[in-house]
């Protein structure tokens, strides 16, 4: 699948220049975002962030047996909208790999964060 990813200006800021694809409308993806840090920022890297298909429905037990059983877990705060997904966190050695999950009665993925911390 061919995307191309174009600046956003309107949402981007003194930290972080954000990069989108909209034209992502085949399966399994519906969004593609990239935050590169701008010379303001302290990050080493960016972000990259999926935005799954409902459709796909990848469940959390599918996602420990492929990235392991024990991941740390981030829930949304009171703060956060209502429909915000539990996150299942993984280290990974050049950063995190954060697993987004609905809410709702059959937990799918619907997020995926890839954070070049490290």
């Amino acid at each position: 699948m061919a995307t191309s990813l174009k600046p956003e200006v309107s949402v981007s800021n003194e930290y972080f220049t954000v990069y989108r694809a909209r034209d992502t409308a085949q399966a399994p993806l519906q969004n593609v975002e990239l935050r590169m840090p701008t010379s303001r920022s302290h990050r080493k890297d960016g972000l990259l962030l999926f935005e799954i298909a409902p459709s796909t429905c990848v469940t959390q037990e599918e996602a420990r047996h492929s990235f392991g059983p024990s991941p740390a877990l981030s829930f949304p705060t009171p703060h956060q909208p209502p429909d915000s997904p539990i996150y299942l966190n993984y280290s990974q050695p050049w950063g995190s790999l954060r697993l987004g999950f609905s809410r709702n009665d059959k937990a799918c993925l619907v997020s995926v964060v890839l954070d070049a911390d490290k």
